[in-house]
């Protein structure tokens, strides 16, 4: 008998779409508008949750005073950065290969939900998957090894057969923290460090579906 076909999780932000302009550019206003001290490159805030880069912006910033700046930086990007986005050359192909091989497809970003649904249904990939798993401002945690476990329980998934597909360092803890399989996006915004945590590397979206093919360890 065949094994089953494994579960299969990809983060959004650098692993379906190159969101990279619309963040960048919305978090650039927001830190101009708050006359916030930022020289670095910003794009290490790619990938984890606002609350978490929010911690490093202004780390000595009150409740209130981080409360606002993720409001605008979120009213910014419900504006105009969300559309500032593009679909990865070959994920469309690569998604569409897997869903009509029968793979059960799942999203799990750090991005708030409802941008995360308008963001595929723009792109027309959102009927390919199963369901879409977002942050939520309810949640009591926002990082993406509970949201990863969320996923998991709620949808009955087999840990031993599933894998996480993503691009940065916050997707390989996550499954590592929920003890499935992690499938480095190497087309993403993650570095080679990063990549070597996981259990393989995809250079290209072409190649995952050889990677993660029943029997594959």
């Amino acid at each position: 008998m065949p094994s089953p076909l494994p579960a299969l999780i990809f983060d959004l932000d650098g692993t379906l779409t190159d969101s990279k302009p619309g963040i960048l550019g919305c978090l650039r206003k927001t830190i101009d508008a708050h006359g916030l001290d930022c020289a670095e490159p910003l794009d290490r805030f790619i990938g984890p949750p606002v609350e978490v880069w929010m911690s490093e912006l202004l780390p000595n910033g009150t409740d209130e005073e981080q409360a606002t700046i993720i409001r605008d930086y979120r009213a910014y990007y419900d504006r105009e950065g969300w559309k500032n986005n593009s679909v990865f050359a070959g994920v469309r192909e690569m998604i569409t290969q897997l869903h009509y091989k029968g793979y059960p497809l799942f999203v799990c970003t750090s991005k708030q939900r409802h941008f995360a649904i308008r963001i595929l249904d723009l792109f027309e990939l959102s009927g390919m998957f199963t369901a879409i798993y977002g942050d939520q401002a309810e949640f009591a945690s926002h990082s993406k090894e509970d949201l990863l476990g969320l996923l998991l329980r709620e949808r009955g998934l087999e840990k031993d057969a599933a894998w996480m597909i993503g691009d940065r360092s916050f997707d390989i803890d996550a499954a590592r923290a929920n003890q499935v399989r992690a499938l480095a996006a190497g087309w993403g915004y993650g570095s080679a460090e990063e990549w070597a945590q996981a259990d393989a590397v995809a250079a290209i979206p072409g190649d995952v579906p050889a990677l993660v093919r029943p029997g594959k360890r």
